[in-house]
């Protein structure tokens, strides 16, 4: 397939995130479908404290990870991981592959480099659907992402580029 592939990127801390929320608002206020999650992080003492994946649709959220030993949750790096909020995000992701929609994932990183988390759903749609795939990717870890995916039609905006730019390369109804 041969998706269009909108990446956002940043540093962490960045604003990412924010961007992702701001050109999914200006979208739906367009009247275009999307689906997906974005993962709102939490700060305390300076520091990243947990992220909240959170249903760009219906807000409903779960904490995807949080810096605190929970019963369950598996440790990776800093964080403890709650499974099923991954679970949770991979249910968001599913669709038919004919629906004409914008996919928002926020973000792609060293676990999708892994095969893990986000890789099979993103996997899928890249090869199953001709969807517009919106996603957040470390500055770093771009052209591991975009060689990873063999992405082809791909555009990268800077964090700091103005929500319209990026619009006007979203294919609209």
């Amino acid at each position: 397939m041969n998706n269009k592939v909108i990446i956002i990127t940043g540093d962490i801390g960045e604003g990412k995130t924010t961007k992702l929320l701001g050109i999914v608002n200006l979208l739906k206020n367009k009247s275009v479908r999307v689906v997906g999650f974005v993962a709102i992080g939490s700060w305390k003492n300076g520091k990243r404290y947990d992220y909240k994946l959170t249903d760009i649709n219906s807000s409903k959220s779960t904490i995807l990870c949080t810096t605190s030993n929970v019963a369950g949750f598996k440790k990776h790096g800093k964080f403890y991981f709650n499974q099923s909020a991954i679970s949770f995000g991979n249910n968001l992701l599913k669709t038919n592959s004919q629906e004409d929609l914008v996919i928002v994932i926020d973000e792609i990183g060293p676990f999708e480099l892994e095969n893990k988390v986000w890789h099979e759903a993103l996997k899928k749609h890249l090869e199953t659907t001709q969807n517009t795939i919106l996603i957040s990717v470390r500055k770093k870890l771009v052209n591991n992402i975009i060689d990873k995916y063999n992405l082809k039609n791909t555009v990268i905006y800077s964090v700091s580029e103005p929500i319209e730019n990026i619009i006007n390369e979203i294919k609209l109804n």
